[in-house]
């Protein structure tokens, strides 16, 4: 699926020299995680990026989520957290047993038009922050059906069309997209490939095999457009949230 993003006006005698980089793009955008800086850019997050993030069921992905737009917001930026996997009591309990100071905006949104709404109107409240958005997940997004009557449009058609909405709002404002994917019981992401292909990076939280056999809890970058792909970090997963441990 090509996605509508901007494109520069050129010639056919264009230079890569004359083409000015905006300057939302110029400066990365720290998280407070150095891990997760590590990770992505090196030193934060660039500006339009569009990552997915995976695990199996209980990996951490929800958790660690939580604590990246906690530290985001501490940093100065607004962060929408929308759920569609958990009530908000829920993400609230999560919260609470995280001790998390910060918070984040939270939202309930399937529709993807509407989850565009609420980020439409936070941009315009807070015009010199950097808006995050984690979307939990990929498989909750729904799209309104334009051509008939009904309920809105799900499954996997509507996936790639809500992503790609997604995409086109962080592409346009420079701004930062997490969307949380499922995995099918071999940990492989379960959805279209086209998927993988439209997003810039891809985070994956598995399992690092050690030669005694034991299985360390690991988040590695398996595809980053903006920095180092195959760089991982093990981590321990207790009730007080994700601690990252030991870098490679």
């Amino acid at each position: 699926m090509e996605l509508n993003v901007n494109k520069i006006q050129i010639t056919e005698k264009s230079n890569i020299l004359d083409i000015e980089v905006p300057k939302e793009m110029e400066i990365n955008v720290s998280t407070g995680i150095s891990a997760i800086d590590r990770l992505y850019a090196g030193d934060g997050i660039t500006p339009s990026t569009a990552a997915m993030v995976t695990g199996m069921p209980g990996a951490g992905k929800s958790t660690l989520m939580m604590q990246l737009a906690d530290s985001l917001t501490a940093n100065g930026h607004m962060v929408l957290y929308n759920t569609g996997e958990e009530g908000l009591y829920q993400v609230r309990r999560v919260t609470k047993r995280l001790n998390l100071v910060n918070g984040f905006i939270v939202g309930q949104n399937k529709n993807v038009n509407d989850i565009l709404n609420h980020l439409k109107q936070l941009k315009e409240s807070n015009p010199d922050k950097h808006v995050i958005l984690i979307q939990d997940s990929l498989q909750c997004l729904e799209l309104n059906n334009e051509h008939k009557l009904g309920r809105p449009l799900s499954g996997s058609k509507a996936q790639l069309v809500c992503l790609s909405k997604l995409i086109e709002w962080a592409k346009s404002t420079y701004s930062i997209l997490f969307i949380i994917g499922q995995v099918n019981k071999k940990g492989d992401f379960a959805g279209k490939n086209e998927i993988k292909h439209m997003i810039d990076c891809h985070m994956h939280l598995g399992y690092e095999l050690k030669p005694n056999g034991t299985e360390i809890p690991c988040v590695e970058m398996t595809k980053n457009r903006f920095g180092i792909s195959g760089l991982y970090y093990n981590f321990e997963l207790s009730e007080s949230g994700v601690r990252f441990i030991k870098s490679q």
